[in-house]
């Protein structure tokens, strides 16, 4: 083990953190509008009772103690309250971060799963009719905007055929007499947002997977494996995939980091009550302590991932670590 080498990326990995931490508390504070102005104006507000929101979210102070006060609520996950829904931010968020968890669970591992597996069936028949069918077909589908796609396949398998809800996470109102029947619920509301998920991510794995191996089938190891008589499955099981999977590593990692944030276009689309819904909601309601507690999380898991995946790739490919 390269103790050193982890001890730099340790490093860099907590001062990685600290600069995006600080640029999150800055960026809202730059961002147009006053969001306190909406509030008060929906309070109907006197400038006293103005005042007093001011002080009740800290915004009085100096802006040296907000910074303060904003980093020890940040490492204590203390998000404050939300400006649109009057309630503990964290009270807002974690639900949704499940909900968003239960469709990024499903989709992004078949997602990878189908490019990974199209992309070598691909590489191994690079040039022929198999490689060309399946790599325009992937490209077409790729190119697709996530959000047409769902709504294609939403009027056909939803207001069409009526084989699925049209939206929502479960039936509204619905007395669950098991365990079962809650999944079962959930199970009819998720296929078509899984299925379009998986589809709008799938090509760039597809592209990666496919690029990476056909590099490895021209290295000098691969050569060796066929001069000894090997045969072709075996070359491409045992030598090829394993090395082509090296470079798609990275940008594993990285999705299934992200997988509480949801799909944006995907959660409005059908209705899902996730961490991307929530945001674009944020936004528009200029929520400050939702929008901040969103992106401190991703920034959390983004640095983590990055530091994950530089420690495996470092042991997956020694010749990456820096002596």
């Amino acid at each position: 083990m390269n103790v050193k080498f982890i001890i730099r990326r340790l490093l860099y990995t907590c001062f990685l953190f600290f600069f995006v931490v600080t640029f999150n508390f800055i960026l809202f504070r730059l961002m147009p509008g006053d969001p306190l102005a909406m509030v008060s104006r929906e309070l109907k507000a006197s400038p006293e009772s103005r005042a007093s929101i001011l002080q009740l979210y800290g915004l009085d102070k100096p802006i040296e103690v907000q910074y303060l006060n904003y980093i020890k609520s940040m490492l204590t996950f203390d998000f404050g309250t939300s400006f649109n829904y009057r309630m503990p931010v964290k009270d807002v968020l974690f639900p949704k971060i499940k909900a968003s968890l239960i469709l990024a669970v499903w989709s992004l591992p078949f997602g990878i799963l189908i490019g990974i597996v199209m992309g070598i069936v691909a590489s191994a028949f690079r040039g022929k009719k198999t490689d060309t069918v399946i790599t325009t077909t992937s490209m077409l589908i790729y190119a697709l905007p996530s959000f047409w796609l769902g709504m294609i396949l939403l009027s056909l398998f939803a207001v069409k055929l009526k084989l699925v809800p049209v939206n929502g996470m479960i039936t509204p109102g619905m007395n669950y007499g098991t365990y079962f029947s809650y999944v079962a619920d959930l199970a009819r509301h998720i296929i078509i947002p899984l299925l379009s998920y998986s589809l709008a991510i799938f090509g760039s794995y597809f592209l990666i997977m496919r690029s990476s191996m056909i590099d490895v089938f021209s290295e000098d190891f691969v050569l060796t494996a066929r001069a000894k008589g090997l045969p072709r499955r075996k070359v491409i099981t045992r030598h090829v995939v394993p090395n082509a999977l090296l470079p798609i590593t990275t940008i594993v990692v990285t999705s299934i980091a992200l997988m509480f944030t949801g799909a944006f276009s995907i959660e409005i689309l059908f209705s899902w009550p996730g961490v991307g819904r929530l945001m674009v909601e944020a936004v528009t309601r200029q929520d400050y302590p939702i929008m901040q507690a969103i992106n401190y999380l991703i920034a959390i898991v983004v640095v983590a991932a990055n530091f994950i995946v530089d420690i495996l790739y470092s042991y997956l490919d020694p010749r990456v670590r820096v002596e």
